[in-house]
C-alpha cells in the first residue's frame, strides 16, 4: 500500500529543529521519572516524518558516534535532506523516501523515536502503524516522542478549519487553496463585527493567529485532508494496544498539578493515575496540542520525585532578569524578579540569597548549561560563611518546583555551545552551512534561531579556521562590493573614512557577541 500527499512536494512543510524532541531532552525527562535511558552520544535514533531533515541533521552533526534514520513520504524533501547530509559530510545518517505503512525496519531497535507533526495528520491505519513501529522497534529503555493535536482545545480550531476547507474545495492547486483560505478568513473577520458573544471571540482569536502563519504551515496544519485531534486518554488507549505506556509530556510544567488552582489541586491529587489526572487538566485548560513521551510497557517509573532524580542532569534558565544586578550587590541580594523568555507577561520572584545566586550564575553561564556541582562551585565564590553542602541543599529544595514551573529546563547534554569568543571562533556547522540559504537555523542547543542577511554574510567566515582579523577582512570585501553597509546611529559609514576601520571592527565584534548569545558558537 502506498500513501502519498503530493502537497508536501508542491509546498514543503517547514523543516526546523524541535527542542522538545531532542534526545537530550527525552533522556532528561526519562531520567527525571526514574528510568535509565540509553546514552545520547551513541544512541540509535529514528525520526518519522523528518521532512528535509531540519530536526535530525543537527543531531547527527552534534553526535557523530550516534546513528540516525529519517523517514518521510515526500520525495522532494528527502532529496533535499540527502543533499544537506552530503554537504555536511555526515556519514552517520540515512534517509528513506517511503510511507511508514510500507516501512520494514525488521528487528532493529531504536533508543529514541521521534514523530513530530505526523499523528494527527494521517489516516487511522498510518497512526496505528506509527504506534506499531514504536511498540516493535523501541529499545527496552528507549523513549518515543509523538506530538499531535488534542481535544478539547481543537474544537474551536475545527470551526475555522471547516470554513477554509469548505471554501477551498473548489480549488485544486495547493497555492490557490491557501490564498482562498486567507480570503475566507478576511471575509469572516470583516463580517463578524456586528455580532457579540463567545463565538465571535473564538473566531477572532483563531483568525488573528492564522493570519500571521506561513502558507506552508496553514496548508499542512489546517488544510490537509486529514487532521483528527484526539483526547489524551484516547491516544493512550490506542498506544497501550501496542505495548506502550505513558512516560510524560515533553512540556513538563503541563504535568504539574501545582500550576492549577488550589481546588483543582486538591481534587486531582487524589487520582493515582497520571493519564487520568492530565486528562482532567486538559479539560480545565482547553489544551490543544500535546508532545507525549512513551516507553515500553513494564518499565518502572517513579512519580514521587526527589532532587536526586536530576542530580546528573544539566540546567538551562528559561527566565531573564527584570533588572540587571551588579556583582557588588551579590552578597546582600535577597530577592530577584525574573521574566519568562517566551512570554514577557509571565514573571516570577526568587527569594533567599543562595537561591538568587544559583539563578544568577546560571544566567551568567548561559548559553552554556551547568550541572549542579558547577552551580554550587560558582555560588560558593560569592558567599561568606556558607559551605557547599548548604548551597546544595538550598538548590535542591527548589529545583523540582523550578523545573515544573518552567523556570528551569533540564537536559542530559551540556552541548558544545560556548560563551567565549576565541581567537578563531566557530559557528555550529549546520547553522553556518545551511544558513547560506535559510533564515532559520539550528543552534548548538537544538533551538531554532532567526538570522539576518548580514549575519549570514559574517557567519560563513566564522568557521574555526579564520582569526577575528581575517573575518574582519572578509567582511570588508563584501562592503567593497556593495553587498553590505556599516552604519552608526542610522548613518552609513563610508569606506576610506577615519571612522570606517573602527566601526567595522565594532560591527564584527557585535556580530560575534550575537552568535555567542544565540548559542551558535561552539568550542
Amino acid at each position: 500500500m502506498v500513501y502519498k500527499m503530493s502537497s508536501y512536494d508542491a509546498i514543503p512543510y517547514p523543516s526546523y529543529c524541535y527542542p522538545a524532541s531532542a534526545p537530550a531532552s527525552l533522556n532528561a525527562s526519562a531520567t527525571l521519572f526514574g528510568m535509565t535511558p540509553p546514552h545520547i552520544k551513541t544512541a540509535n535514533v529514528l525520526e518519522i516524518g523528518c521532512a528535509s531533515g531540519g530536526n535530525i541533521l543537527p543531531l547527527a552533526a552534534r553526535y557523530p558516534e550516534a546513528t540516525f534514520i529519517g523517514v518521510d513520504m515526500s520525495t522532494e524533501q528527502i532529496r533535499q535532506a540527502n543533499n544537506s547530509a552530503e554537504i555536511l559530510s555526515l556519514s552517520n545518517i540515512r534517509f528513506i523516501d517511503q510511507s511508514i505503512v510500507d516501512l520494514n525496519l525488521k528487528s532493529e531497535k531504536f533508543d529514541y523515536i521521534i514523530a513530530h507533526g505526523v499523528y494527527s495528520w494521517v489516516p487511522v491505519e498510518v497512526q496505528n502503524r506509527l504506534l506499531e513501529i514504536c511498540g516493535e522497534n523501541l529499545a527496552d529503555t528507549g523513549v518515543a516522542y509523538i506530538s499531535y493535536n488534542t481535544l478539547p482545545g481543537w474544537n474551536a480550531v475545527k470551526t475555522v478549519r471547516d470554513m477554509m476547507l469548505y471554501h477551498g474545495r473548489n480549488f485544486k492547486d495547493d497555492n490557490d487553496k491557501v490564498n482562498e483560505a486567507r480570503r475566507m478568513l478576511n471575509f469572516v473577520s470583516q463580517n463578524i463585527k456586528a455580532i457579540s458573544g463567545p463565538y465571535k471571540q473564538t473566531l477572532e482569536q483563531e483568525i488573528k493567529t492564522l493570519q500571521n502563519v506561513s502558507n506552508n504551515y496553514l496548508l499542512h496544519d489546517h488544510l490537509e485532508g486529514v487532521n483528527e485531534p484526539c483526547y489524551l486518554y484516547e491516544f493512550m488507549e490506542q498506544s497501550n494496544k501496542y505495548g506502550l505506556d505513558y512516560l510524560g509530556d515533553a512540556d513538563l510544567p503541563s504535568m504539574y498539578l501545582g500550576n492549577q488552582t488550589d481546588v483543582a489541586f486538591e481534587a486531582l491529587r487524589q487520582i493515582d493515575d497520571t493519564v487520568r489526572q492530565e486528562q482532567y487538566v486538559d479539560f480545565i485548560n482547553n489544551r490543544r496540542f500535546r508532545m507525549t513521551l512513551l516507553t515500553k510497557q513494564g518499565v518502572t517509573l517513579t512519580r514521587n520525585l526527589e532532587p536526586e532524580s536530576v542530580a546528573e542532569l544539566c540546567f538551562v534558565p528559561c527566565f531573564r532578569l527584570k533588572e540587571n544586578v551588579s556583582e557588588g550587590l551579590y552578597k546582600s541580594l535577597d530577592s530577584l524578579e525574573i521574566i519568562s523568555l517566551n512570554n514577557p507577561n509571565i514573571s516570577a520572584k526568587l527569594t533567599g540569597n543562595v537561591t538568587c545566586l544559583c539563578y544568577l550564575v546560571m544566567l551568567q553561564a548561559d548559553p552554556v548549561a551547568l550541572t549542579i556541582l558547577e552551580i554550587v562551585d560558582a555560588v560558593f565564590k560569592h558567599v561568606e560563611d556558607v559551605d557547599k553542602e548548604t548551597i546544595l541543599q538550598a538548590f535542591n529544595s527548589l529545583v523540582l518546583k523550578q523545573i515544573f514551573s518552567g523556570i528551569l529546563k533540564i537536559t542530559a547534554d551540556k552541548s558544545n555551545a560556548t560563551k567565549s569568543i576565541g581567537k578563531k571562533p566557530e559557528v555550529f556547522s549546520v547553522a553556518r552551512i545551511l544558513g547560506q540559504n535559510a533564515d532559520m537555523v539550528p543552534n548548538a542547543r537544538h533551538e531554532t534561531v532567526k538570522i539576518t542577511d548580514d549575519q549570514r554574510i559574517v557567519m560563513q567566515y566564522v568557521n574555526g579556521q579564520n582569526s577575528i582579523e581575517s573575518i574582519v577582512g572578509h567582511v570588508k570585501s563584501h562592503i567593497e562590493k556593495g553587498e553590505l553597509i556599516i552604519s552608526v546611529n542610522g548613518v552609513t559609514v563610508d569606506l576610506g573614512t577615519d571612522q570606517f576601520e573602527s566601526s567595522l571592527q565594532k560591527y564584527v565584534d557585535a556580530q560575534l557577541q550575537k552568535f555567542s548569545n544565540q548559542a551558535l558558537l561552539v568550542r
